[in-house]
């Protein structure tokens, strides 16, 4: 009985004081994404018109406004024609009150200008998703779990339930 009455009373508190319960997979801030600050370098691969395209790839992740965002930078080329640009974005990641979640707004040369909002799926690993103009949903997978290690993978799915990978790519953190 006094357990029950203990767990009443808890639940009235948070009420009464206004606060939220977090869950697990909730981004709140900045600091939670701490993992991706830094100069990382690597290659992948990515579909460009059906065709398989390997490239070299250069991710910059800052801080800025007193820790309250994080601006990413990145640019990658084809590996066979190196001078041509494969991949060209530039993004801030920051906590929207309004939506209650971590949202990224990106820019790309390819997509053009994006909000999504990210959530935090296992220890260091977060996902974004969007909806296509055909309709289908591209989703990227990015696990840090891995000390010094960003992998990256994207997938497509007309159906919500199965997905084709059409990008990946593994970047090392470089030294500062």
């Amino acid at each position: 009985m006094r357990t029950l009455l203990l767990i009443c009373i808890t639940f009235i508190s948070i009420s009464c004081f206004g606060q939220e319960v977090v869950s697990q997979d909730s981004l709140t801030t900045i600091d939670q994404l701490s993992f991706m600050k830094g100069t990382w370098k690597g290659e992948g691969w990515i579909y460009v018109n059906r065709v398989k395209k390997q490239f070299t790839q250069t991710e910059t992740i800052t801080p800025k406004v007193d820790n309250t965002l994080l601006m990413i930078d990145g640019l990658g080329y084809d590996k066979e024609e190196k001078s041509k640009v494969i991949h060209n974005a530039f993004g801030v990641i920051s906590y929207s009150k309004e939506k209650q979640a971590m949202t990224m707004i990106s820019f790309s040369s390819t997509g053009g200008k994006m909000e999504n909002q990210m959530k935090l799926i296992g220890d260091k690993k977060i996902e974004w998703s969007f909806k296509n103009e055909q309709g289908g949903t591209i989703r990227f997978r990015e696990d840090f779990s891995e000390e010094g290690v960003w992998l990256e993978k994207g997938e497509y799915s007309a159906d919500g339930k199965n997905w084709f990978p059409f990008f990946e790519m593994r970047l090392e953190k470089q030294a500062e």
